[in-house]
């Protein structure tokens, strides 16, 4: 049986499935030059970014083990104290089916392709294995259920299940995001009383909240 071998660097050689096998490896595990990465984010390997130019990971971020960040053009954009479980995947575009134009090559050659950012803002938790379709944008505060669907906006503060991800309650009543927020942000990036009222008239009437306060933490 014969065997193809690739010549590689100092004069070794390889056998080509095995090369394979260590280009897959290589990408990764091997450290991605990102658009920005901050020096408190923490990634766990092994993790996959197709493109880590397109991705932004502010500080005091973190992303779990087996995370595939799949884009194109679009962004990828996770924001301070924000953290990703384990197995997620993030997709910025979108596929469009074209004539003439088999799937086989449609999907590496991305001709028609609709790509949108994919935003996760401040403080959100993505449960283990969710998937973030091109467009979605997570509001500061969210939880994501493990093994949801998530392809649009979500308002702050939301807790969102399932296939597509819909909202079931609210993390925090009015008071705790306010008690939260101020151990968290400057004065100017806080919500005030009066938008959180709006908000929650808006998405979070009839449905209860998760949270529980600090003090709780201490009772046996």
């Amino acid at each position: 049986m014969k065997i193809r071998f690739l010549k590689k660097k100092l004069g070794r050689y390889f056998p080509f499935r095995l090369y394979q096998i260590y280009k897959r490896l290589k990408n990764i595990y091997d450290t991605p030059a990102f658009g920005y990465c901050s020096a408190s984010t923490q990634i766990g390997y092994p993790f996959l970014a197709t493109r880590p130019q397109n991705v932004f990971l502010y500080e005091y971020t973190r992303i779990n083990p087996g995370a595939k960040i799949i884009t194109y053009t679009g962004k990828f954009v996770l924001k301070k104290y924000s953290e990703i479980a384990y197995g997620c995947t993030i997709i910025t575009g979108n596929h469009t089916p074209t004539v003439g134009i088999p799937q086989y090559v449609l999907g590496h050659s991305h001709i028609n392709d609709k790509e949108r950012d994919v935003i996760v803002e401040e403080d959100v938790w993505i449960g283990a294995n969710v998937t973030l379709l091109s467009g979605s944008h997570i509001g500061r505060g969210c939880v994501v259920g493990a093994c949801s669907l998530v392809n649009k906006a979500i308002p702050p503060y939301a807790v969102i299940v399932g296939i597509p991800a819909r909202i079931i309650a609210s993390k925090f009543t009015i008071d705790q995001i306010i008690k939260h927020e101020e151990k968290l942000y400057p004065v100017e990036d806080r919500f005030t009383k009066e938008e959180l009222e709006i908000l929650f008239s808006s998405y979070y009437a009839g449905k209860r909240s998760i949270g529980v306060d600090s003090k709780s933490l201490f009772k046996f």
